[in-house]
């Protein structure tokens, strides 16, 4: 089965009302909602470390729709692997600068290494533009789904 990690601010930007009388700036988005969909359906398996499990948390104190919630849930589920360390290993730590991985997400992409057919879901154009060398150097894939929030 696929694995899969979400950078905390795609669950944040996901945390939106889904319905459509709500002004379009403040829904969430679709495509950021079918991909986790997939994660509640059982087709892909969540990998998470404890920072990540804070950051969600703390994005979604209040939560604005339904599938965020069973997100949530699933955070403390069997169908999630949690990890325990939120660091890289130190010649991880090189193969991440040289990708270009910013330091301060390190722990989104210490959810990923190791694990089995990963994706890492993600809204950062930052994130984005390093898709190809974590592929090359990690062999993860990066899914950058741009959005960002309206003013």
């Amino acid at each position: 089965m696929a694995e899969c990690v979400f950078d905390a601010s795609f669950i944040g930007y996901a945390n939106g009302p889904l319905d459509e009388s709500v002004a379009a700036q403040k829904r969430a988005p679709r495509e950021l909602l079918a991909t986790i969909e997939k994660v509640i359906a059982g087709r892909d398996r969540l990998r998470c470390n404890p920072k990540l499990i804070e950051e969600y948390d703390k994005l979604t104190k209040v939560r604005h729709n339904d599938l965020i919630v069973l997100f949530i849930a699933l955070l403390d589920s069997e169908q999630t692997t949690k990890l325990k360390s939120n660091a890289l290993r130190r010649q991880d730590n090189a193969r991440a600068e040289e990708c270009g991985w910013p330091q301060h997400d390190r722990y989104v992409l210490a959810a990923a290494v190791c694990g089995t057919d990963v994706t890492i879901h993600v809204t950062e154009p930052r994130l984005g533009r390093c898709s190809r060398k974590v592929w090359r150097i990690f062999r993860i894939r990066v899914n950058f789904v741009p959005y960002q929030a309206a003013a």
